[in-house]
């Protein structure tokens, strides 16, 4: 049910977003948000969460990146595209239009990891398979959301202070 709630407070802005032309040019900033995004549904009374802990200190030189993921997969995904350069930064995975600006934080989908393979960073899905590299084009769908208190819910362990929006909600890969 929290999913589903998620799903709706995120889906409402980001529907311009996806409607607009602009999300669909590679590396394009996203459409302007609405002024005010619909309130989320009323969700049943659920027990309080657990605190959330502190934000973990930035990866060093070397480290496995930080690869924010969800805590369930979306049944439901938006669908405009964002297509550009997998690269690291800070060490945070980024999609960045030119491979040089800072591009969208991905908020990976269940069952992605991110390793090191020598001195190349890949992301494997959860069969082993290497689906994205640093450095190297990458296509997902998806959309541009906000850092919101329903989002942060819905992490598995909370960001890296250094990876910073803007941030995308990864839908499906697409093949480069």
């Amino acid at each position: 049910m929290r999913l589903l709630a998620l799903c709706l407070s995120l889906l409402v802005p980001a529907l311009s977003l996806a409607c607009s032309s602009a999300a669909h040019d590679t590396g394009s900033h996203p459409a302007a948000k609405p002024a005010a995004p619909a309130p989320a549904p009323a969700a049943p009374a659920a027990p309080a969460p657990a605190p959330e802990p502190a934000a973990q200190p930035p990866a060093s030189a070397g480290s496995i990146p930080v690869l924010p993921e969800l805590r369930e997969t979306s049944d439901v995904f938006m669908e405009a595209l964002l297509s550009g350069t997998l690269i690291e930064q800070s060490g945070c995975l980024r999609v960045s239009p030119d491979g040089k600006q800072p591009g969208h934080l991905l908020i990976w989908q269940p069952g992605y990891t991110a390793r090191r393979a020598g001195d190349r960073v890949e992301v494997v899905d959860g069969t082993g398979k290497v689906v994205a590299r640093v450095g190297e084009p990458l296509r997902t769908g998806g959309g541009h959301v906000s850092l919101n208190e329903a989002l942060r819910k819905q992490l598995k362990t909370p960001l890296d202070a250094a990876c910073v929006g803007p941030y995308w909600l990864m839908g499906q890969l697409q093949a480069p």
